[in-house]
């Protein structure tokens, strides 16, 4: 029995027609020009197969600079020859059930007794990975088709939680695996194609392309010999080592179900530990600089940009879009999106799409809690630009929702301290989830004014009313909700006249500060 990750089914998209269907390894990568994008049942795995057919990409296209990279974006396909040469001498390793070397498993583990294949779905709950919701236990049957077990395993590589894990001999401790530090970004394009090729560095191990990638690069596929089933922790060799990094050693086990073949039981145990600082090798991922009471700390290391629940990572939009600076470091891959374009290989006016992918896991990082998707526009001017009049019109519009959204919060808090009661996060649920639009317009609006040189005051003033009526909404409905009776009435009557004040005051702060870099960039 075999099943063949470069030809059957198995890697989720949606076409040009918008039609989800299950393609192959190879069609996602020969037919991504007419893809749309993958799009798996969960963020974390839609990012672990996005990372795995990237490095793909980079071993068998392996663009060497920009003029090479130029070449595989003016044709209209990806080519065969280049990964009909690549695969043709790994074909065995893409054999998830392969005998002696299935696919990114280690079958040294066929010495312990596997449990259930829920131990591979997060919201399955087995041993200790108790969910709230999911009532299945160990002995319950969970099975999973082929070509889901393939993806789960993909995405447990990148995204296991730590915690416990069945031990092969002692060690049965684990950390989380390494996409669950940061938030996975994607560059997206109008296609498949495009997508894959925007988030496809300059590849060159032989010349240290990307940064500190070594001759001794490769995927976890392309290992010698397969994998020792005791745990481990190293430096990565380099971009794809890091793409398939090894956080599980992991065997599945099939069983017959009315005639087809279905994984129900799985091993996990503690693999390879990650040990470098993941700025330092991390392209898809933002950063920036910890700060302690509002200071920036100096000499500590990068932190990367997460998705957190309520507040949109548009917030991070500094961090995510601009040039490094002062503290911060956004997907690296960028920099080399805006050497493109001032090369002339893309145009200067086109927006592509921040697609990020992140998981939310409990306070002792072992189970998963919650799931995120979220999109942020990304303008090529905003990539290129390399004046500091952006960042800090920028960083206004953030501080300036975040600062009506305290103000929000202190009007449910002292109404409730007046009253005795306790807060709710209420208020937050239904502020912030009406920003990420307005905050589109205004990040477009600003491009287009950055391109014609022209002033950004109309992107300005429209963010401003922006989260102005977005407030004033919230306040509106929060106050309508209060109990219209005595004392109820009169505090939430005089709380919200005191947060209109607030307001006020917030927006005409806004206004004097981004003032300074419009005048600014208008003199220049």
């Amino acid at each position: 029995m075999k099943f063949d990750l470069v030809t059957e089914p198995w890697i989720p998209v949606i076409d040009l027609d918008g039609i989800r269907r299950e393609v192959s390894l190879a069609y996602a990568i020969l037919g991504a020009h007419r893809l749309r994008r993958i799009s798996a049942e969960a963020p974390p795995m839609t990012a672990a197969l996005y990372r795995l057919v990237l490095a793909v990409m980079h071993r068998a296209y392996a663009p060497a600079d920009n003029p090479a990279w130029s070449e595989l974006w003016d044709k209209p396909r990806l080519e065969f020859a280049p990964l009909r040469r690549y695969l043709e001498p790994l074909r065995d390793r893409f054999d998830l059930l392969h005998p002696t070397r299935p696919f990114l498993q280690c079958p040294a583990l066929a010495a312990k007794s596997p449990s259930s294949a829920a131990k591979l779905v997060p919201f399955r709950a087995s041993g200790n990975n108790v969910t709230l919701f999911d009532h299945t236990t160990d002995s319950d049957s969970v099975r999973l088709s082929l070509a889901e077990a393939a993806r789960w395993l993909i995405a447990a590589q990148a995204f296991d939680p730590g915690g416990m894990k069945t031990p092969f001999e002692k060690d049965k401790s684990s950390e989380r695996a390494p996409c669950n530090y940061f938030g996975v970004v994607v560059v997206e394009g109008a296609t498949l194609k495009e997508t894959l090729l925007l988030n496809t560095h300059e590849y060159s191990p032989a010349d240290g392309r990307p940064e500190l990638t070594t001759l001794e690069d490769r995927p976890a596929w392309e290992e010698a010999e397969a994998p020792s089933p005791h745990p481990d922790q190293r430096v990565p060799r380099g971009w794809t080592d890091l793409l398939t990094w090894p956080a599980r050693r992991i065997l599945l086990s099939t069983s017959d179900h009315h005639g087809a073949a279905v994984v129900d039981k799985v091993v996990v145990t503690p693999g390879v530990r990650l040990r470098t600082e993941l700025a330092m090798v991390e392209l898809m991922a933002a950063f920036r600089q910890p700060t302690t009471n509002g200071k920036p700390k100096k000499d500590a290391p990068l932190l990367p940009i997460r998705l957190r629940e309520v507040r949109g990572v548009w917030r991070h939009s500094v961090e995510l879009l601009l040039a490094g600076g002062g503290g911060r470091q956004r997907p690296r891959l960028l920099d080399q999106i805006a050497d493109l374009v001032e090369d002339g290989y893309i145009a200067d006016d086109i927006v592509y799409t921040l697609r990020i992918f992140g998981q939310q896991l409990d306070k002792n990082n072992a189970v998963v809690e919650s799931w995120a998707e979220e999109e942020v526009p990304a303008p090529v001017a905003l990539l290129r630009a390399d004046d500091d009049s952006l960042g800090g019109i920028l960083g206004f519009a953030v501080k300036l929702a975040d600062d009506v959204g305290e103000a929000l919060r202190a009007l449910e808090r002292d109404h409730r301290a007046e009253l005795r009661g306790a807060p709710t996060a209420g208020i937050d649920l239904a502020y912030w989830p009406q920003l990420p639009q307005p905050f589109s317009v205004f990040l477009r609006s600003l491009a287009a004014a950055h391109v014609g040189r022209g002033p950004q005051t109309d992107a300005v003033n429209a963010w401003a009313a922006a989260v102005r009526i977005a407030a004033l909404t919230t306040a509106n409905r929060w106050a309508e909700g209060s109990p219209r009776q005595g004392r109820n009435l009169v505090a939430a009557a005089k709380q919200h006249a005191r947060f209109t004040g607030r307001l006020h005051t917030i927006v005409a702060l806004f206004h004097a500060h981004t003032a300074a870099f419009i005048t600014r960039e208008n003199t220049a």
